[in-house]
């Protein structure tokens, strides 16, 4: 495969990053990330058509790091996701660049760049983060804002999916994630502010995306003889505007329920939605602007996952999972089954979980 010009200095810049770190002072840092997926699914409903994903992504990154007198660290980190779908030629694989700054001091940690989202210490519900992008879009591009106390986590990014051009509209995203976690009662919430615009030629129009997810929740953990027992309830309400083919935003909403159990390698996670469907623009935008699972388009979606822990280390996760799907608007049952390897080298000198990646 032949590199094209951006790609070698893209290479260039890397061995410049190495060669600095190592006639320097500053420690050198590296780290490999590796996943590998088989995502079966057979659905038969009117939001997603059936289709196998299979294919691996391995991600190494080098960087330098150095620390100040006010006790914060840097970290000057640059890589590439290499994602290959399996059963097709070297042409069919494609290249994504990370480069990020990173400052962490005490309970804050802010990063700017490209930055993986497994950076992140909440995973992103379903209705926010759908699987495919998750195997296909490993980045955050723009920044990652994070506050980690011992009851609170709290986390802010925005991600700028396009840059507007003469051939493709300009598309971003700001997600905030908050949890206050006192004891067995916890509350929180996600808010979501979307926006997809039109190219530089063409005037498609703005499209709006709001959704705001207040929640509490109960952890029974301590109380009986299981790995982890929680039952979230909160209400979803967006706020969707096309601004060229509808003359008033909408405000669809509906309830949002967790249900989460584990017990040693065997687990179980529902989540039901019962309400209006909350991403009415899609028929009309898709992806471009939703990034979270088509399904919500249904009034009515269950979710249960019934997964297997098959290897548990700190740097390794492999799980098996059978997904079931229950719509109001289906004839018949949806469900997929998920095999998954989760590889993360820098895992054996942090306590980041690799459970962030798809939420299990």
């Amino acid at each position: 495969m032949i590199m094209n010009t951006s790609v070698k200095l893209y290479v260039v810049a890397l061995l410049l990053l190495v060669c600095s770190s190592a006639v320097s002072a500053q420690t050198f840092l590296y780290n490999v990330e590796a996943l590998s997926y088989f995502d079966n699914r057979e659905y038969k409903n009117e939001y997603v058509h059936s289709r196998t994903l299979f294919g691996f992504r391995l991600s190494p990154e080098v960087g330098v790091g150095f620390s100040d007198k006010a006790d914060g660290h840097h970290r000057l980190m640059g890589g590439v996701h290499y994602n290959q779908p399996i059963g097709n030629n070297l042409k069919s694989a494609y290249f994504t660049p990370t480069i990020y700054y990173e400052y962490a001091r005490k309970r804050l940690t802010m990063s700017l760049g490209a930055v993986p989202f497994t950076h992140m210490k909440q995973s992103l519900p379903d209705y926010l983060q759908y699987d495919s992008l998750t195997y296909m879009r490993p980045n955050i591009q723009g920044a990652l804002i994070q506050y980690q106390a011992p009851k609170f986590t709290g986390e802010v990014f925005c991600d700028w999916r396009s840059i507007q051009t003469e051939t493709q509209r300009e598309a971003f995203r700001i997600v905030l994630m908050a949890q206050y976690h006192p004891g067995m009662f916890y509350f929180g919430g996600n808010l979501q502010i979307n926006h997809l615009a039109s190219t530089t030629i063409i005037k498609q129009g703005v499209c709006d995306d709001i959704m705001v997810n207040p929640f509490v929740g109960l952890d029974f953990t301590r109380l009986l003889p299981l790995d982890s027992l929680s039952l979230q309830v909160g209400y979803i309400l967006a706020y969707a505007w096309d601004r060229v083919r509808e003359e008033n935003p909408s405000f669809p909403g509906g309830i949002h329920v967790d249900l989460t159990a584990r017990w040693k390698r065997l687990g179980l996670h529902n989540t039901l939605y019962a309400g209006k469907n909350i991403m009415p623009l899609y028929n009309s935008v898709g992806a471009l602007l939703y990034q979270g699972d088509p399904l919500y388009q249904d009034p009515f979606h269950d979710r249960l996952d019934i997964y297997f822990c098959i290897v548990r280390h700190p740097a390794v996760s492999c799980y098996f999972s059978w997904n079931f799907h229950f719509l109001s608007s289906a004839k018949r049952l949806n469900h997929q089954q998920q095999l998954t390897v989760c590889f993360n080298l820098d895992a054996l000198h942090n306590t980041q979980n690799l459970k962030n990646l798809f939420g299990k």
